[in-house]
């Protein structure tokens, strides 16, 4: 329905028609199914907390996870697939424990996100996720992470990860910087652009909160068809604001979908925007890609306005770090998830970045709790 540019990374180049009723209809599906006491589907942070506090065998397996987790995906929802994949995964791995072999790997749950999520670039994002907390160092957690890695890298390598890993984006490459002037001017604009993705990610958590306590006075059916309706209007106006970005991210920093500094800005506004709306009104999917979509999307387009000012490669790492662990409250886990989406490219942006959102997230709890 959406049209196969899609898979290329394009804007979706289906019939108008049914790029208005895709969205319309997933949204009437979505409340319908909540409406009737479906459970949403668990977003990818709650399927991991699960893991920490109650173990695998804990988890309750629901077929309306995956059916409103692929409804929202389908409808164009500005989502991730990890939280849908992974879930769906954990789940399986309970029902294939009644297999003697697969009983005596040890945590099966993680092993599966973690493999799943190596499929998409991230190698060491599961077996992190589950050792990261502030309440336990990460080498206290070895035999929790240790599966998740090995897993995650598995999948990584299925996909000739490790060929793609390094150099950046394709055809886009990172010059280092040589001269005294120009390190001292990276390592400003990353430390600047840091604190503004940190602000960017409390502002998106802050309009969840807001969408969340505006749309909670409604029903579930007018919640999912707001949310529908917005996301059918979007598709004709700017249709590179829907779905995950997942695809998009590599033609974007190409220069192949957008060069225009000012619409590149609006658009990651936009995508962080459509992303908010959707996990606060049941359509539930990961905030991973459209979150990185997102702060790549400005990043580039500060880049576009001043190139002679802003290096936009720093600014595209940075921005994308800063806002992750704004808004997952964690260092290092951002730090991979920027590494392997990006593919390496300009790393130290994205050390800087990922520790500039972190403090931009403490520093204001700190002051909310005083």
């Amino acid at each position: 329905g959406w049209g196969d540019a899609v898979l290329l990374g394009q804007p979706a180049n289906g019939p108008q028609l049914l790029q208005l009723l895709l969205p319309l209809g997933a949204g009437l599906a979505i409340g319908l199914l909540r409406q009737r006491g479906a459970d949403p589907l668990p977003e990818l942070h709650s399927t991991i907390e699960e893991l920490h506090e109650h173990g695998e065998h804990k988890l309750q397996p629901r077929s309306s996870h995956w059916l409103l987790g692929l409804l929202a995906l389908v409808g164009g929802g500005s989502l991730g697939p990890e939280a849908l994949l992974s879930r769906c995964l954990a789940e399986w791995s309970i029902g294939l424990s009644r297999w003697g072999w697969f009983k005596a790997i040890p945590w099966r749950g993680a092993s599966a996100i973690s493999g799943s999520l190596g499929l998409f670039g991230l190698p060491l994002v599961g077996g992190v996720a589950l050792a990261e907390r502030p309440d336990r160092p990460l080498p206290a957690g070895l035999w929790r992470w240790l599966p998740g890695v090995v897993s995650g890298i598995a999948g990584f390598a299925v996909f000739q990860g490790f060929s793609r890993f390094g150099d950046g984006e394709q055809t886009v490459r990172y010059v280092w910087p040589h001269s005294l002037e120009e390190i001292s001017q990276n390592l400003v604009w990353a430390l600047l652009l840091g604190l503004i993705g940190g602000v960017l990610g409390l502002l998106f958590l802050g309009l969840r909160r807001h969408l969340s306590r505006t749309l909670k006075r409604w029903n579930p059916l007018s919640q999912a068809l707001l949310t529908g309706g917005v996301l059918a209007a979007m598709s004709q106006l700017q249709p590179l604001a829907l779905m995950s970005g997942e695809l998009q991210i590599t033609p974007m920093l190409q220069g192949a979908l957008v060069t225009n500094g000012h619409t590149l800005m609006l658009l990651g506004l936009l995508k962080l925007g459509l992303c908010a709306l959707c996990l606060s009104s049941g359509w539930i999917g990961g905030q991973f890609f459209p979150l990185i979509f997102g702060a790549s999307a400005i990043g580039m387009g500060l880049g576009e306005l001043w190139p002679q000012v802003v290096p936009g490669q720093v600014a595209v790492s940075s921005l994308t770090a800063a806002i992750q662990s704004a808004v997952l409250g964690q260092a290092l886990l951002p730090l991979l998830i920027t590494a392997a989406v990006l593919k390496g490219h300009a790393l130290a942006g994205a050390l800087i970045g990922s520790v500039m959102g972190l403090g931009v997230r403490q520093i204001t709890n700190a002051k909310k709790r005083d």
